[in-house]
């Protein structure tokens, strides 16, 4: 019995180990979102799994009422894609949520968040965050 003991605790605690990497995984990213062209704009995105589908909240400071499109490219802020990738909800007084129908590992397997000046001034970027695949 005395030889049992430590396999038990052993055990035990990989269990807890891998309890607690489920936790972390389910928790979410926060990308930070830099201001670009002078815009005054800067924020974060919020990605968080909901099962096999994947939230992204974009929180805003400085930004205007009006509506400005947002998207997920493939690239970097320094080196953007201009063709979206992932077509988000539109900022609308600071603040997009969009449900994506694709898991959270497929989202952040890179690119950038980025958020335009206006639909009317979409060549404009305000905002930018590189999304880093997960480890």
């Amino acid at each position: 019995m005395k030889r049992l003991l430590p396999v038990v605790a052993a055990a035990s605690f990989l269990l807890t180990g891998i309890s607690a990497l489920a936790q972390v995984s389910m928790v979410g990213v926060t990308v930070k979102l830099a201001a670009q062209n002078g815009s005054g704009e800067s924020g974060t995105a919020t990605f968080t799994p909901q099962g096999n589908k994947t939230e992204v909240v974009l929180q805003m400071t400085g930004a205007p009422e009006d509506p400005q499109p947002a998207h997920i490219h493939e690239g970097s802020c320094a080196n953007l894609n201009p063709a979206p990738k992932i077509p988000l909800q539109n900022v609308v007084n600071g603040k997009s949520t969009t449900v994506l129908d694709m898991p959270i590992k497929q989202v952040l397997a890179g690119g950038a968040v980025n958020v335009h000046k206006s639909a009317q001034d979409v060549k404009t970027y305000v905002a930018c965050g590189d999304v880093k695949p997960p480890m």
